[in-house]
């Protein structure tokens, strides 16, 4: 079994990772024990599928996890958000959202870590992961941080 575990945000308002990850599943929770969710991920052939939360209060991720590219939809066709990635090198670039209301992932991989930015130099995140799960999953469990930091910031009132 391999660990994913770190940080999305800052110390104050940031969630925790902690997750343990195989080759066809990824459990365990982003955020604490009040604020936060439970993850429930399957890998399949090319490709993620699972939720983010319970039934009532969370989010189906559905698409493309691949070696170097991820493609996938973080909630439904009507309110979800699409995450873009490709991965040159050592690092993944692209963007979660859409044109206009969407934000930019850049996020780099180095001896077991990944870290980066989601979002601007102002209002965007910090990423900082570690463990032995492949960098795809990484890259992919920060964006679902994110978005969990920023539905929780929304349901606030705070956003």
């Amino acid at each position: 079994m391999q660990t994913l575990k770190g940080r999305v945000g800052g110390t104050l308002q940031g969630f925790d990772v902690r997750l343990e990850v195989n080759q066809t599943q990824v459990r365990g929770r982003l955020g604490g024990a009040s604020s936060g969710a439970d993850v429930h991920l399957e890998g399949v052939p090319g490709g993620v599928s699972g939720r983010i939360g319970g039934a009532v209060l969370g989010f189906d991720v559905v698409g493309i996890l691949e070696p170097n590219r991820i493609k996938v939809r973080l909630g439904g066709d009507g309110v979800g958000q699409t995450l873009t990635l490709e991965r040159v090198q050592d690092e993944f670039k692209g963007r979660f959202g859409g044109p206009h209301d969407g934000k930019d992932v850049h996020l780099k991989v180095s001896r077991g870590r990944l870290e980066g930015r989601i979002g601007g130099a102002s209002i965007g995140k910090d990423v900082q992961l570690e463990g032995d799960a492949s960098a795809e999953w990484a890259a992919l469990i920060a964006v679902v941080t994110y978005k969990l930091l920023e539905d929780a910031k929304t349901a606030s009132g705070s956003g």
